[in-house]
C-alpha cells in the first residue's frame, strides 16, 4: 500500500504516548508487542527506526485508549482483534467506523466465550463501552475509503491540535494556524516563555502552556 498515513512514520514512541496522554510503558507494548502476542498497531520498522508511529498507528492507538478505559484488556484483545478483522473483513478494524457499534458487541461476544475470557473488565457494562468508543471515535475523520484521514488531538484542548499527513508531513499542528506544536515546545524548552512564544507565533497562550504540559512534562 503506497499511501502515506500507513507507511510514513511521523512520530517517536514517546511523542506518540505524550500526545494521546497513554503510559509510555503501555504504549511500548502496544506497538511493539506483548509476551504473549504480536503488536497491536500498525507501525513501521523495528526498534532503531526513530519514527515508527504512523499515522494510522496513531489513530488506532487514540481508540484503543477508548477501549482501555472503558475496561477492554489490550493484553487480552489479539485474538478479538483477529475475530473483528474476521467480521469485518479488514485489517484495520481497531480505525473501523463500525467499531463504535456492531464492534463491541462482537467484542462483548466475544469476552463471553472461552477464548475471550478476561477481556472485559467484569463491572463494565457492554453500552458504556460503546459510549466511550463513540465518543473517542469524534476525534477522528473519515476519507471516502472509510479510514481515517484526520485526527484531533483531544489532549490539546481547548486548542484545536490536528494530525494530517496532508499538512507538515503528519506532524501535529494548529488547526488555525499550522503552527507545529513541536517547534511551539522547541521554543519553550529553550527558555522562551509562554508569553513570548504565543506572540512569536501569533497563537493563543493557552496553546503555548498546553506544548509546556505535553511535550515537556511542566508548567508553563
Amino acid at each position: 500500500m503506497n499511501d502515506a498515513r500507513f507507511t510514513q512514520g511521523i512520530l517517536n514512541l514517546a511523542h506518540a504516548a505524550r500526545h494521546l496522554r497513554v503510559p509510555q510503558q503501555t504504549f511500548h507494548r502496544w506497538a511493539r508487542g506483548y509476551e504473549r502476542g504480536g503488536p497491536l498497531l500498525h507501525v513501521v520498522g523495528n526498534d532503531r527506526d526513530t519514527l515508527p508511529v504512523t499515522f494510522i498507528a496513531l489513530a488506532e492507538a487514540h481508540v484503543l485508549e477508548a477501549l482501555r478505559t472503558a475496561g477492554v484488556q489490550p493484553r487480552k484483545i489479539r485474538p478479538a482483534l483477529n475475530e473483528l478483522q474476521r467480521e469485518f473483513g479488514q485489517e484495520y478494524v481497531l480505525v473501523a467506523p463500525e467499531l463504535a457499534t456492531d464492534g463491541i458487541d462482537v467484542l462483548w461476544d466475544f469476552s463471553r466465550s472461552r477464548a475471550g475470557e478476561g477481556l472485559i473488565v467484569g463491572n463494565t457494562g457492554q453500552h458504556v463501552i460503546k459510549e466511550i468508543v463513540a465518543e473517542h471515535m469524534q476525534y477522528i475523520a473519515f476519507g471516502s475509503d472509510g479510514l481515517p484521514r484526520q485526527l484531533t488531538l483531544a489532549n490539546w484542548q481547548p486548542s484545536k491540535v490536528i494530525v494530517d499527513v496532508r499538512r507538515s508531513f503528519g506532524q501535529p499542528i494548529l488547526a488555525a494556524t499550522g503552527t507545529r506544536v513541536a517547534d511551539i515546545a522547541g521554543m519553550m524548552k529553550a527558555g522562551e516563555s509562554a508569553e513570548t512564544v504565543a506572540d512569536e507565533f501569533g497563537i493563543d497562550i493557552s496553546a503555548a502552556r498546553a506544548a509546556a504540559r505535553i511535550l515537556l512534562g511542566r508548567a508553563a
